[in-house]
């Protein structure tokens, strides 16, 4: 299978990610978030990280250099459109999954993240 990693400015353990997905047979190739185009693969896996601050929603402003860059934004759109292709999100991977919507089908009612009433980081049970 192949695999691309996405990296951001501010990413985390997207390489720790490479290292486990090559472990695991995957023949993967790391993406910067301003490339033209994705490549074909079976799997896309956004990491976490701290890109844009270490604050809630960060994974948004990662979207946003997805969506506003139409080339990439258009592999992404045909990507998602195969229903045999896979996306992991990792911490702010999984935000910025949520803030693609636009260009996942079949995603249109998934619900916002709610806001912890803090409006901190929480680690609690």
């Amino acid at each position: 299978m192949k695999s691309s990693v996405i990296t951001f400015p501010g990413s985390n353990c997207d390489r720790d990610m490479d290292v486990a997905l090559k472990k695991f047979g995957f023949k993967n190739k790391m993406v910067w978030h301003t490339d033209a185009e994705l490549p074909k693969c079976d799997l896309v896996v956004l990491p976490g990280g701290f890109s844009y601050g270490d604050v809630l929603g960060a994974g948004q402003g990662w979207a946003k250099s997805i969506i506003y860059n139409d080339a990439l934004k258009a592999s992404f759109s045909g990507f998602f459109a195969d229903t045999n292709k896979f996306a992991l999100g990792v911490c702010n991977g999984c935000q910025m999954l949520s803030a693609l919507r636009s260009i996942i089908p079949g995603t249109e009612d998934w619900p916002d993240f709610v806001r912890n009433r803090s409006e901190q980081f929480e680690a609690r049970y």
